[in-house]
């Protein structure tokens, strides 16, 4: 009985590790109440992928094709000085643990924008992409954007112009 019940106890302990740990760093930004997010899962966009429409241009056809491509989209953004600083840390953290590369490094006058990128399979295809925007003005908004899946920057490019994304315009110019 007692074996039992410590063999219960482990399990426990390992499952609930497992559940704690399990977090990534980005899921808290997602429960902040001054951090305004979109969450789109692989679920949702295969729900997008299957709805029947017929793409009228080349560039609608690329959007329809890179949706079947996605696993998830998660936009976060905020203008308190606080949440950019756990924001900036946060992708620090998660580009170390996970080996991104930089893709790019811009500074204007409004923003630094940095892409970090996980490529695998061919030259071609991307698997995950992290984007952040910090605002140089404390008055505007910080944007991260975290993109999985298996995609080209050209396919991405459209859905981000599609989306309004503020990454589109950095994509084009690349």
């Amino acid at each position: 009985m007692k074996r039992i019940i410590s063999y219960v106890f482990l399990c426990f302990v390992i499952f609930t590790a497992n559940v704690a740990f399990g977090q990534d760093s980005f899921s808290k930004f997602e429960k902040s109440k001054s951090i305004n997010n979109v969450v789109v899962n692989k679920k949702m966009f295969e729900m997008m992928a299957n709805v029947k429409v017929e793409a009228t241009n080349v560039e609608e056809k690329r959007y329809f094709d890179l949706i079947k491509k996605l696993t998830s989209l998660r936009v976060f953004n905020t203008k308190s000085s606080e949440d950019k600083k756990a924001m900036t840390t946060a992708v620090q953290e998660y580009i170390q643990a996970n080996g991104l590369k930089e893709l790019i490094n811009k500074k204007d006058n409004d923003a630094k924008i940095v892409i970090y990128i996980d490529k695998s399979g061919s030259n071609q295809n991307i698997a995950e992409l992290v984007m952040l925007n910090e605002s140089v003005d404390p008055s505007k908004e910080t944007v991260l954007v975290l993109i999985t899946g298996n995609f080209s920057l050209n396919e991405l490019s459209s859905l981000t112009k599609k989306m309004n994304l503020p990454l589109g315009n950095t994509l084009d110019k690349l």
